[in-house]
Formats: structure tokens, sequence, C-alpha cells
């Protein structure tokens, strides 16, 4: 298992709190307690269904953040975790972040290349 240390905040600016999260690529959306992110004054937008990997589903409450890591900022969703939820941080932050876990050492590391597709004229 990898975990991370992240700074998490309302805004781009303001107050960050720091929270140690479960890296889970194959989770959508970060989850983080709720009373974490109330105390940041983040507020649910809405509802969402997810399906647990036995199968099950779960609904959850999902609002915006920012996720400050190693020098880089990304709003991000993030599910209001309740409790018995892990505290993970999901693939779309870890894409908004350009991270990746480098599968030799485990470790969270900046994306060496990123893909880019060009059209060619023809």
């Amino acid at each position: 298992m990898t975990y991370v240390r992240v700074e998490v905040s309302r805004g781009r600016k303001g107050p960050r709190r720091q929270v140690r999260l479960l890296v889970d690529t194959g989770a959508a959306d970060s989850i983080l307690p709720r009373l974490f992110l109330q105390r940041l004054g983040i507020r649910p937008e809405w509802r969402e269904e997810y399906e647990l990997a036995n199968g099950e589903s779960m609904f959850r409450d999902v609002g915006r953040l920012y996720i400050h890591y190693q020098g880089r900022s990304v709003e991000t969703l993030a599910a209001f975790g309740e409790p018995g939820d892990a505290s993970v941080l999901g693939a779309y932050s870890m894409e908004g972040l350009r991270l990746e876990v480098d599968p030799h050492s485990r470790r969270v590391r900046r994306k060496r290349k990123l893909l880019a597709v060009t059209a060619t004229a023809g």
C-alpha cells in the first residue's frame, strides 16, 4: 500500500490542512472524512453512487476542493467519507497533479511522460 501526505484547502489560496491518504489509482475520486472537509468549509454539491470492489454500491456527497502536493495545486473532486471509509487519493486527483505510482518502488512520483496526440493533414 502506498500513502502520501498532501495539503487540502477550500480554495487555491487560504488555510490548508495536511492529511495522509491511501493512493488508490482504481478509485475515480478521492475520499476524505466528512468532518475534515466540513472544518475546511467545503460543502457537498451533489450526491454520487460509487461501486465498491465487491460489487456493492455506496452513495456519498461530493464537493470541490484543492489538493496541494510538491508545489503543485489542483482543483479536484472528493467524496465526503463516512465512518469506516478509507481516506483515499483517487485517480482524478492523481491525474490533475500529474502523478503516478512507480511500479517498482511503489512510491508516488511525477509522471515521466505525458501522452499527447497530434493530428496530421493528409
